[in-house]
C-alpha cells in the first residue's frame, strides 16, 4: 500500500473576522469609502418611511401596512447595528450572558489614530439619517393627531348644528 504524501492545510485561526479598526482602507479618493453600504442605510430607512406613506394607497389592510414597516425597520435596525455602525462611524455593540446568567453589555468605538480614518461624508450621512428620520416620523405623528382633533370637532359642531 502506498503511502499518502501528508499536506499542510492552512488552518483558520480562531477568529478569522477583520479586527475593529483594520478595514480596508480601498476607495481612498473616492467621497465615499462604502457607497453600498451607505446606500442600505439610507435604503431601509427611506423605505420604511415611504411604505407608511404610501401603504393606504396600496392597502387597506392595516396589518400589512404594519407588518411591512416593522419588517423594512427591522431590516434597518440590523443593518445599523451589525454593519453601518461600525463602517461609517466606527460604533460596535453586543451582548454576551456569562456562567452566572449576568448579561453584559459591550460597547466599542474607534479611538486615538483609528479616529481619523473615518470618513467625515459617511459620518455626517449615518448620524443625519439616524437623527432626522425619528424626528420627522414625530412631525408626521403630530401633524396627524392635530388633523384628526381638527375632523373630530368638526364632526361635534356639525352635530350639533342637526340639534338645533
Amino acid at each position: 500500500m502506498a503511502s499518502a504524501s501528508r499536506v499542510a492545510v492552512p488552518l483558520l485561526m480562531d477568529d478569522d473576522t477583520i479586527a475593529f479598526g483594520e478595514e480596508d482602507e480601498a476607495g481612498q479618493n473616492n467621497k465615499l469609502k462604502h457607497p453600498y453600504v451607505t446606500m442600505f442605510h439610507l435604503a431601509f430607512r427611506i423605505g420604511a418611511i415611504v411604505a407608511y406613506m404610501m401603504c393606504k394607497f396600496f392597502t387597506n389592510s392595516f396589518i400589512a401596512s404594519f407588518v411591512t414597516i416593522v419588517l423594512l425597520l427591522s431590516m434597518d435596525f440590523w443593518t445599523v447595528k451589525n454593519i453601518t455602525g461600525r463602517l461609517m462611524v466606527g460604533l460596535r455593540w453586543w451582548n454576551y450572558v456569562d456562567d452566572n446568567g449576568k448579561s453584559h453589555w459591550v460597547f466599542e468605538s474607534k479611538k486615538g489614530a483609528q479616529q481619523n480614518r473615518i470618513n467625515p461624508t459617511e459620518a455626517r450621512i449615518f448620524w443625519l439619517a439616524l437623527i432626522l428620520s425619528p424626528l420627522l416620523c414625530v412631525k408626521w405623528e403630530v401633524i396627524n393627531i392635530s388633523h384628526q382633533l381638527r375632523v373630530i370637532s368638526s364632526r361635534n359642531k356639525s352635530c350639533k348644528m342637526l340639534r338645533l
